[in-house]
């Protein structure tokens, strides 16, 4: 029972001396703090303004819907033929697509984007890199690294909607590029269309010349008629593939930095960062006199 008495009194002796340390160094504390909010916010007023632009597209369905189910109901019976029928494109995709090297590096040979996702080694007034070799210069492969870092690709599983975000410090080329992204995937994806649908078209009038069964060729003429139709929706129409629910619009705000939150987090760490300070100088000042005084005995 003394030894427990003795070791809540040592606790709370310890405990009331840490307190007198922090309220006799407050000054040094606040001082730390405010050196640390100085710190954040001189980083948060002279950190690069990031925009953000978003644009909601979604697997275009309802021009497909005639083709699709002329297709499928004739499935089975073309399956009996030897005749393959490839299933629509779905929405993971259209994501795979959008992130793949392939496609983001046909946007940039398309839009020339290399000299804006490394401007600080473009000389727009002498149109040449400013780099030492050759070897040094941006490529292809670096740029498609670069704009995977600005890009984002999203799918809502309740709804089925994609949401495709450019990050960049131009508010209106970030909202241009999220567009651009969506009408070039549109257009890839109902060029591929169009052109399965030749072959398609094309290996079943094939078919229909070779067979004299009846029943047979009313599949195949039935076959035909859909792939026909299917290609003619992808010709005429644009958004064959994707349709877009709400473009992007150059956003008013930035997305980066969020000046308030970074100054709250320097502040925070500076109490904590003063704090530490403090009783580490304190722990040093009784060590060195520990220290003296053994040194003064012997």
């Amino acid at each position: 029972m003394v030894e427990s008495d003795s070791s809540s009194d040592n606790d709370e002796i310890d405990l009331i001396e840490l307190i007198n340390i922090l309220v006799r160094e407050w000054k040094t504390i606040f001082g730390i703090m405010l050196l640390c909010t100085a710190i954040a916010l001189a980083y948060a007023l002279y950190s690069k303004e990031i925009f953000k632009a978003e644009t909601l597209i979604a697997p275009a369905q309802e021009e497909k819907t005639k083709s699709s189910s002329a297709l499928n109901g004739f499935g089975g019976l073309a399956a009996m033929a030897g005749i393959s029928i490839p299933s629509d494109s779905n929405i993971e995709q259209v994501i795979a697509t959008l992130q793949s090297r392939k496609f983001l590096g046909a946007f940039v040979r398309k839009n020339n984007l290399l000299p804006t996702l490394f401007q600080s080694l473009w000389d727009a007034k002498n149109k040449k890199w400013l780099v030492e070799s050759d070897e040094d210069e941006p490529t292809e492969q670096k740029a498609v690294t670069a704009f995977k870092s600005i890009l984002a690709v999203v799918e809502d599983k309740k709804t089925g909607l994609i949401t495709v975000s450019i990050e960049w410090g131009n508010p209106s080329t970030a909202a241009e590029w999220a567009n651009l992204l969506v009408d070039q995937l549109n257009e890839q994806l109902r060029e591929e269309a169009i052109a399965d649908s030749q072959k398609r078209v094309g290996y079943l009038e094939e078919e229909l010349a070779k067979t004299t069964l009846q029943d047979m060729r009313a599949v195949l003429y039935n076959l035909l008629e859909a792939e026909k139709q299917k290609a003619m929706l992808a010709n005429v129409n644009e958004d064959f593939a994707l349709e877009v629910i709400d473009p992007a619009v150059a956003p008013e705000t930035h997305e980066k930095p969020k000046r308030k939150l970074i100054v709250a987090i320097g502040g925070v760490c500076g109490v904590f960062l003063g704090i530490f300070a403090v009783f580490f100088s304190n722990f040093l000042k009784k060590v060195t006199s520990t220290k003296s005084f053994e040194n003064a005995e012997s």
